[in-house]
């Protein structure tokens, strides 16, 4: 028999706090809302319950053919509703109302899913309010039975003018998406986009920034149900950005790198879209690196050791980028971003005029296999201040000059035309995940995966192009069941996982979440696991 929450409540009054665990399950039914706990604290001072809500909102026709936007429009209105309705009602984190503070793009996340039937889910955390560690059973009822559906039905009272404006921005950018592809682009930068940011570590665009412009060479015009939108088109094949510091060269790959999701209104970067198999890599030294074959970059090692199957515990700059480029292109990768700043430049390129110093080469580098790269069906976007090997490698090369590009591919090829190294690259063998470690009590501490049968904290820093804690979040949520990809090709998983994502959160985690995750793509999954001391994988036959 499930009980109502104010009948628990009424039962439970002024016992001690592990009582409120008589909540777990129960629901109630207020305004048409569905309200129910589905996880319960253990102790104010612990993270907080989880009520979910369901709810069918009366929504526009129109708004429901676009779950994930109108999703993160509800989503964006319920943060605000609930900063406004968490109040302190005791000790702890007693009276706490939330949802992970939502960025710049658009995203499936637990908090708020919408179905094509109008099925609306709504994950809240709640403290559960107590004194001297006893249940406060009215302010409880308050919170869970007043506050919350408060909340709830602010979030679904939509404004239809800034809802159509929410899901138009987002269906412009997933169309031009998907014309990428025909058009032979693997990026889009819109005119009149502003990239750079008010500070390091802001979301916000900077204020008086100079708008971008493309160049006429590079310039597109891609046709839209929502009208035409001209812009730069980035092509398949090599791209180089180059130019002095300070100029806009990383803010453009950087735009580019988050082009894989959809921006909301406003952020500046609504009409820069890249395709979603984009990977942004840097070297990583010291990180785990098991079997992957790395020939085609490094070889000829001391004593003879091959790098077909290459495996540490310790890897150097060269060494683990060249991993995090084979890794990238097994998952499924058709573009890999890479800025000089964070890479081992002696893969990058290779000075010739230093040969004759030189007995023995053991890196072919990037610039050498750049163009067999994209023949391969890879492009590659470079930053750099100025490498001559990677311009004579480039189809295309752009600077940038006070944060406007400027096409000199003619006079670069010119400048380069006695450069003519090149070599063959040779793809990744596949590689199957034979053993994944059973992780124990994984959680996430800042942007650390730690677990106690993990020797040192594992950063998930090293992948730039997550952009929300929930993304963290869920990461570390799927580590906690690798086990269950064992047998799988790395594609494989990555492509299991963005099927179940689509399927929503539940599908994804077996289970009933919270409302802390938001959505990764498979390759983000294949790049955690990757980086797991104690996974085993093994080279598949034939491959």
């Amino acid at each position: 028999m499930v009980h109502t929450i104010s009948d628990v409540l009424r039962r439970i009054d002024g016992r001690g706090y592990k009582a409120y665990r008589e909540l777990l399950g129960a629901s109630e039914t207020i305004q048409g809302l569905r309200i129910r706990v589905t996880r319960v604290q253990g102790d104010p001072f612990a993270p907080p319950s989880v009520v979910r809500i369901d709810v069918k909102p009366r929504l526009p026709q129109w708004a429901i053919r676009y779950p994930v936007a109108t999703a993160d429009y509800i989503y964006r209105q319920l943060y605000r509703a609930l900063r406004r309705l968490s109040a302190r009602l005791g000790e702890g984190h007693s009276g706490f109302l939330g949802v992970p503070r939502p960025g710049p793009v658009m995203l499936q996340r637990s908090g708020v899913e919408l179905d094509n039937s109008r099925h609306l889910v709504v994950r809240v955390w709640a403290g559960l309010p107590s004194r001297r560690r006893r249940v406060l059973a009215d302010a409880a009822e308050d919170l869970l039975l007043h506050r919350i559906p408060r909340a709830v039905q602010e979030a679904i009272r939509v404004d239809a003018e800034a809802l159509r404006r929410h899901v138009d921005t987002w269906r412009l950018q997933e169309e031009i998406r998907s014309k990428l592809p025909r058009l032979g682009l693997v990026a889009f930068i819109g005119d009149g986009s502003i990239l750079p940011r008010r500070c390091g570590s802001c979301d916000d665009p900077l204020p008086g920034a100079v708008p971008f412009e493309s160049p006429p060479s590079l310039r597109v015009e891609v046709e839209t149900s929502l009208g035409s939108v001209t812009g730069m088109g980035v092509r398949r094949g090599v791209t180089v950005i180059a130019g002095t510091a300070f100029h806009g060269k990383t803010t453009l790959l950087e735009a580019i790198q988050y082009g894989v999701y959809n921006h909301v209104p406003g952020d500046g970067r609504e009409r820069v879209v890249t395709i979603r198999e984009a990977v942004k890599v840097r070297a990583e030294d010291g990180r785990s690196v098991a079997c992957v074959d790395i020939s085609t970059f490094v070889h000829s090692l001391p004593g003879g050791r091959s790098t077909s199957c290459f495996t540490t515990s310790d890897a150097s700059g060269a060494t683990s980028m060249a991993a995090a480029i084979q890794e990238a292109v097994e998952a499924g990768a058709k573009l890999i971003l890479i800025d000089e700043d964070t890479s081992a430049t002696n893969l990058l390129f290779y000075d010739e005029r230093a040969a004759p110093l030189i007995r023995r080469k053991t890196v072919t580098t990037i610039a050498e296999q750049a163009a067999s790269m994209a023949s391969k069906g890879v492009s590659l976007v470079i930053v750099s201040s100025g490498s001559m090997p990677l311009i004579a490698a480039a189809d295309t090369v752009i600077i940038m000059e006070d944060y406007k590009p400027r096409d000199v591919t003619p006079e670069a090829h010119q400048l380069a035309r006695d450069i003519t190294a090149s070599e063959d690259y040779h793809a990744p063998r596949s590689r199957v995940l034979v053993r994944a470690p059973r992780l124990v009590k994984p959680k996430l501490r800042g942007p650390w995966l730690v677990a106690k049968n993990l020797d040192e904290p594992l950063t998930l820093e090293s992948n730039e192009q997550l952009v929300e804690e929930g993304q963290l979040r869920l990461l570390v949520a799927i580590a906690a069941r690798l086990n269950h990809f064992e047998g799988l090709s790395m594609r494989s998983i990555a492509y299991r996982i963005d099927q179940d994502t689509r399927e929503g959160f539940q599908q994804l985690l077996r289970g009933e979440p919270g409302p802390g995750y938001a959505e990764v793509r498979g390759i983000d999954v294949i790049h955690l696991i990757n980086r797991i001391p104690s996974v085993k994988v093994q080279q598949e036959t034939g491959s």
